[in-house]
């Protein structure tokens, strides 16, 4: 009569893959979490430049006045965005600039008539409204989880950069 034989290499081994896939697994889950956060801050910083595109388009078509239905337009009709809930109205500045695209137009106009008028009239240059810069910053990007070792109870933030468009001021709502 045989008897078998038992390795003790064999009975060190069990367990031996559960603890292998914990490992790999929590690896594999944290790099596609990591991959989701990356993507999904992308998302939210390519929305922020065609929110200030959306915005700079309205902004030269509509009157100073506006300024709510413009950003209500440049978020897409909106006060907040469903896939970037941290952008909002709040998030929006609007400025109208001089000829030379970087100072404020001081007095604005009354009316987009006026803004003409001011245009050519040498006298009233500072009154002239030439550009318009719609700028989207303030914007502070929340992960969905934890950053990995944080020990605090509120989630980190991470300031976005700021996404700015300068465009031509065309009619600024002039009708004849």
């Amino acid at each position: 009569m045989r008897t078998l034989v038992r390795h003790s290499s064999l009975k060190r081994q069990t367990g031996a893959a559960i603890v292998e896939f914990a490992i790999i697994g929590s690896l594999l889950l944290a790099f596609i979490y990591g991959i989701f956060e990356f993507g999904r801050m992308m998302f939210v910083y390519n929305t922020m430049q065609e929110i200030s595109r959306r915005g700079a388009r309205e902004a030269t078509v509509r009157w100073v006045s506006d300024a709510t239905a413009i950003k209500s337009a440049a978020l897409f009709g909106s006060t907040i965005l469903p896939g970037g809930p941290e952008i909002t109205d709040a998030n929006i500045f609007i400025r109208y600039l001089r000829s030379n695209g970087i100072d404020t137009v001081s007095a604005v106009p009354l009316d987009a008539g006026d803004n003409l008028a001011a245009c050519n009239d040498a006298t009233r240059t500072t009154e002239c409204i030439v550009y318009v810069e719609v700028a989207v910053k303030n914007v502070e990007y929340r992960p969905l989880i934890f950053k990995a070792g944080a020990v605090t109870t509120s989630k980190p933030l991470n300031t976005m950069p700021e996404a700015t468009t300068v465009v031509y001021a065309e009619s600024l709502g002039f009708t004849n």
